[in-house]
């Protein structure tokens, strides 16, 4: 019986996919919630999570339908205070 591929985002620690989202919205310019879920394998509430913690750290900027990269200038203005 042939073994089951093993998800990307599935399983994974979140500090590790929460890297591999960054790395996606700077490398693409913007990313969508959608193909979040569809390529990492993990629902619409970690993505949206992941995002929420990405843009409290000004990593990425939070859109309606994901998020998009923040220019450099702005990244380091507009960063917000972590809060727990």
């Amino acid at each position: 019986m042939p073994r089951a591929q093993r998800t990307p985002g599935r399983g994974m620690p979140c500090e590790e996919r929460r890297e591999l989202i960054a790395g996606a919205v700077h490398a693409r310019g913007r990313v969508r919630v959608a193909d979040l879920v569809r390529e990492l394998g993990v629902s619409r509430m970690t993505i949206h999570r992941d995002l929420q913690h990405l843009d409290a750290r000004g990593r990425v900027r939070r859109i309606r339908s994901g998020a998009t990269a923040m220019p450099p200038a702005t990244a380091a203005t507009e960063a917000r205070p972590v809060t727990a």
